[in-house]
């Protein structure tokens, strides 16, 4: 294989939505870089723009050019002579590539040229990073910029215009470039089918079919997933109360995955993996939230206030994807195991059938959501926030109510959203409710923050237009309901 084969291969290695994926997030952020360039009239315009590119080039390397890891593997495991060298060829001529916008830009503003393409390394070698570490890695990317954030104020980390800021950011390009190397031989030499659970490399899940393409929104293969856990995180299934008698309990044994019914120890190891994810974000929070209060009475109160706030706004909404998800995937398999289910005894007629999916399906994430949206008006009134603060969280969570409804009614009724829609709706509420996830901690305090109109104007008519997308969905969901003479049958 020449070198120009090894330069086409994350082209053909990676799967044709997330080759448009990673393409089009590094288009947004050079038009946004070059937009800025051009109406910015600010000094540091280079640096906004760097900034930019270099976001892009985190996700094109996370997600696309470290696909040339998959050739090295092929190459090792199949024995080809120079395929090895070919990949790590093309490792460092993507790399030096995508460094000439940044040198570009770093000699027409005529300073702080190295520290801006130490910069746009540091995205490249963190890109590649997240790709080559083991994949319960990925799920604290999210918090690293506000870790940082707060690592600077505590230990007063240099600025860009700091002479240490290049010492700093290249000691921290070295690690990375170490750790790249460690992991590249590491991922390379164990073989594929030992790094198949979350231990295993990101980048070797993107061979699995749940990445080619929008279908790996329709819910990920959870029997799979099952195997790939170690023995202590097994669900323990309590089936005391599951048989004729109770239909409603034998439907969640059958649907499986968060609906299972626990023993207490089952619900002791489920809960482990949840909490030892919310560490991170927690010490984080703490460590920004201590810098500006210390630890007074002034403290605690607005900072579980935002704990509190975040774990019910978006554990609705990890909710409603998570049961979405998790029907997708059991009404889509095409074999026989979900029609199976309609011999079920207790189940009746298939009307009675249908009533009892929906209500198993509908009612347990439903009563979880309406708890944490009676929490957070709990806090919102003893805190006495603004109306239109209360509005918009109480707006957010119906939203995700509505959107938990109507998606599991159209999967069941046989009118499941397309891939690209239930990805595209997911997009749509994270953002809206990330623009409200600073509420709860605002509303308490002397003075509590009262949003600004055009703010609220802005999230709200957000939400009207999901809302529309959702009537929609609903309706056309309602009328496939009515039409489908069974409801264990698979989508295909």
């Amino acid at each position: 294989m020449n070198a120009r084969a090894a330069l086409a291969a994350p082209w053909y290695s990676t799967h044709a939505a997330m080759r448009w994926l990673a393409f089009g997030v590094l288009a947004v952020c050079v038009i946004a870089a070059v937009c800025l360039g051009i109406f910015s009239s600010k000094v540091h315009w280079a640096w906004a723009v760097v900034g930019l590119y270099s976001a892009g080039l985190f996700y094109l390397w996370a997600f696309y050019l470290s696909s040339i890891t998959l050739l090295a593997v092929d190459a090792h495991w199949l024995c080809i002579p120079g395929l090895k060298r070919s990949a790590t060829f093309a490792v460092i001529f993507y790399a030096v590539l995508s460094l000439m916008p940044t040198v570009l830009v770093a000699l027409a503003d005529g300073n702080d040229i190295a520290p801006m393409i130490l910069v746009s390394s540091l995205a490249i070698a963190g890109g590649l990073s997240l790709a080559l570490l083991p994949r319960y890695f990925a799920m604290f990317t999210g918090v690293v910029p506000v870790l940082f954030s707060g690592l600077s104020r505590t230990f007063h980390l240099p600025g860009v215009d700091d002479p240490r800021f290049t010492l700093l950011t290249g000691a921290i390009l070295l690690a990375l470039l170490v750790l790249c190397a460690w992991r590249w031989r590491t991922v390379i030499a164990t073989a594929p089918q030992n790094q198949s659970g979350v231990s295993g490399a990101l980048v070797l899940q993107y061979r699995r079919s749940q990445w080619s393409g929008w279908g790996g929104m329709n819910g990920l293969d959870s029997t799979a997933q099952a195997r790939q856990r170690p023995d202590w995180m097994q669900p323990r299934a309590d089936l005391r109360r599951v048989g004729p008698l109770y239909p409603s309990n034998s439907m969640r044994v059958a649907l499986g995955g968060w609906y299972l019914p626990l023993t207490a120890m089952g619900r002791v190891r489920a809960v482990v993996p949840t909490l030892a994810a919310m560490t991170l974000p927690f010490l984080v929070m703490f460590l920004i939230f201590s810098q500006d209060h210390g630890l007074s009475p002034s403290f605690w109160y607005p900072f579980l206030a935002l704990m509190g706030g975040w774990i019910c706004l978006f554990g609705a909404m990890g909710m409603t994807f998570m049961t979405v998800m998790l029907m997708q995937q059991r009404w889509r398999k095409p074999n026989a195991e979900l029609p199976l289910l309609a011999l079920m005894p207790g189940l009746g007629d298939a009307a009675s059938a249908k009533c009892h999916l929906l209500s198993t399906a509908i009612g347990r994430p439903l009563r979880l959501q309406v708890m944490a949206l009676i929490l957070l008006v709990g806090m919102m009134i003893a805190t006495h926030a603004a109306g239109t603060t209360m509005l918009m969280i109480v707006v957010g969570q119906l939203g995700c109510i509505a959107a938990l409804i109507v998606c599991v009614l159209g999967i069941v009724a046989g009118r499941p959203l397309p891939g690209w829609g239930t990805f595209a709706l997911m997009i749509a509420i994270s953002l809206l409710l990330g623009c409200t996830s600073f509420l709860p901690s605002s509303t308490v305090g002397k003075h509590p923050w009262v949003p600004a109109t055009s703010f609220v104007v802005a999230v709200l008519g957000g939400w009207t237009l999901v809302a529309i997308a959702m009537a929609w969905i609903g309706r056309r969901g309602m009328a496939a309901w009515r039409k489908r003479p069974h409801v264990f049958m698979p989508n295909g």
